[in-house]
């Protein structure tokens, strides 16, 4: 356990924040995979992403928690273009986020700045050209059941020093914090909701371990502990099972290639909604070019035009 000692509620400016939109976007992956050229494509007649589900890490973090969320409503646009499923959140227009939800995430941000200083003994500046305003994200894939998904996600690294040379290996890892000292019943909502909420981070991109800030009733971080992501679903075994997210996500999934498998359009949206009173998902069409369409035309472009950077001896034979 380490000691520090940093006020997460003192009166310093935070940082400036990125506007939400309602509209849906998968932006940075789609971009990504526009400088990789060939890397994540495939041809056949047409060019085409070889990944079955393209979406961001929220999707699939909002999806694995499904079972057990009681609160959180939900909604996402879907898409089918050249047998990929493209998966964005949508934020809705008439979005209400307590004020306690918003401090918890001031207080991380400035918890987050705390390490990511150069300067271990003071902040850094709002102003600073080191402060970063925006995320740094990285590209992940997996493949379940014979589905393959490719996401990508705001994340941390840590590094280590080996070898003589001194080289630098980097380990993703995640920050958090909570309460230092709790009630049964406060612990008992921390493992159903936070903890949860950690642990979908942490399987989708493989983190091992997490930092957790331990703060006091005067909003004072002082503490932190390394947890490992195998002993935090441990501790919470009785609240809820990593078996029952990964097997709901299989079957959302599998009903959403379902009911789009005889789709094949960009800009065809199909909007799911999950209501978390009643435990429901629903989706609704919105046929042809519309508000949610998602999918940008330079990216429908782009895969034409990757056409000609594959030879007759890359093409896949049908």
């Amino acid at each position: 356990m380490d000691k520090f000692q940093v006020h997460l509620g003192d009166s310093e400016p935070s940082p400036p924040r990125s506007l939400l939109l309602s509209q849906p976007g998968l932006d940075n992956i789609l971009l990504y995979m526009e400088s990789t050229g060939t890397s994540h494509l495939s041809a056949k007649l047409e060019v085409e992403v070889s990944y079955d589900i393209v979406c961001t890490t929220e999707v699939l973090e909002l999806i694995l928690r499904t079972p057990y969320e009681m609160k959180e409503n939900w909604t996402l646009a879907v898409t089918k273009y050249r047998n990929t499923i493209y998966i964005s959140p949508v934020v809705p227009e008439d979005l209400k986020t307590s004020p306690m939800k918003e401090l918890n995430a001031d207080w991380l941000a400035k918890l987050r700045r705390h390490f990511l200083s150069e300067n271990a003994n003071a902040m850094p500046k709002p102003c600073d050209p080191m402060e970063p305003t925006g995320q740094y994200n990285g590209v992940f894939s997996f493949s379940i059941n014979g589905t393959r998904f490719i996401f990508d996600s705001p994340i941390l690294a840590e590094g280590f020093c080996t070898g003589s040379d001194r080289s630098s290996n980097l380990v993703f890892t995640e920050l958090q914090f909570r309460q230092d000292s709790m009630s049964v019943d406060e612990w008992a909502t921390h493992n159903r909701c936070d903890a949860l909420k950690w642990w979908s981070k942490c399987f989708l991109v493989g983190i091992e371990n997490i930092y957790v800030a331990n703060v006091n009733r005067h909003t004072i971080a002082h503490t932190i502990n390394k947890l490992s992501v195998r002993q935090l679903w441990k501790d919470c075994e009785k609240a809820w099972s990593p078996h029952v997210c990964v097997n709901f996500l299989l079957r959302l999934v599998d009903q959403i290639r379902g009911f789009m498998s005889v789709v094949d359009c960009p800009r065809t949206v199909y909007l799911l909604k999950f209501d978390a009173s009643r435990g429901e998902i629903s989706y609704t069409s919105y046929l042809g070019r519309n508000l949610y369409t998602f999918i940008p035309d330079w990216f429908r472009i782009m895969l034409d035009e990757r056409m000609e950077d594959f030879t007759p001896t890359t093409l896949h034979k049908n």
